[in-house]
């Protein structure tokens, strides 16, 4: 299984940002809704995209000199990883909100706007103005109806975005752990991290580490805390 386009050595090499940024995911998914879309584009901008865009270069003619820039200077690299994870940051926090949004709008819409066809199919409103009533009020019921399911599409979001976010943030801490054990117990260079998939044991461990982290942080962020009596009932309960 040849991943080598994806470049994982950059995950390894910017450890410094891979695991500190996962780990705040995985403990506190649930409460950062605002800024787990713009760190999780982050780190699909910086970790996946970049190094593509990078690969991709290198078959543009006149991008080729760029590419050699960004593959020499570490700095450049790294500038040039932090600049685009934000920018991806920013669009996919964008696109996920009028995504959500839009989905919960079509949905509550077209349920509105067919359901009341149904209920007043059968009858003649009458016009207001030159708008017939019988294809307007379908129309207005659909559009209110649509913004009320969107607004709720957006509210509900969170629990989404932090499953998504719980993937790939688990994944990427799982991928460094096992990746850098691979390359102490191989003694190879990190830009070789990839040839663990060629393994089938370590991509099971691989696999295993990343439940056990995502299942985790699912117990983490998503469990049912116990409610605790009022003080005066447990005393009650106890002179009982």
């Amino acid at each position: 299984m040849n991943l080598e386009f994806l470049k994982p050595h950059v995950v390894l090499e910017l450890w410094y940002l891979v695991v500190p940024i996962s780990v705040f995911v995985v403990l506190a998914a649930k409460y950062l809704e605002n800024i787990l879309m713009p760190m999780l584009g982050f780190m699909l901008g910086g970790f996946f995209v970049s190094p593509m865009l990078i690969e991709w270069m290198g078959k543009v003619e006149f991008l080729k000199g760029i590419q050699q820039k960004l593959l020499e200077n570490y700095t450049l690299n790294l500038i040039f990883v932090v600049v685009l994870g934000l920018l991806c940051g920013a669009v996919l926090y964008g696109l996920y909100k009028i995504f959500v949004f839009l989905a919960g709008f079509l949905a509550g819409g077209a349920l509105g706007y067919f359901v009341t066809q149904l209920v007043i199919r059968e009858r003649h409103l009458g016009t207001l103005g030159q708008l017939d009533l019988n294809i307007l009020i379908p129309i207005g019921v659909g559009i209110a109806l649509g913004v009320i399911c969107g607004l709720i599409a957006v509210k509900k979001s969170a629990q989404v975005l932090a499953v998504i976010s719980l993937l790939v943030a688990s994944y990427l801490l799982a991928f460094s752990a096992v990746g850098w054990l691979y390359v102490w117990i191989a003694k190879s260079p990190k830009q070789e991290v990839s040839k663990l998939f060629e393994s089938q044991p370590i991509v099971f461990a691989l696999f295993f580490v990343w439940l056990i982290l995502f299942v985790f942080g699912l117990s983490l962020n998503f469990r049912k805390r116990a409610r605790q009596a009022p003080k005066g009932k447990e005393t009650d309960k106890i002179n009982q």
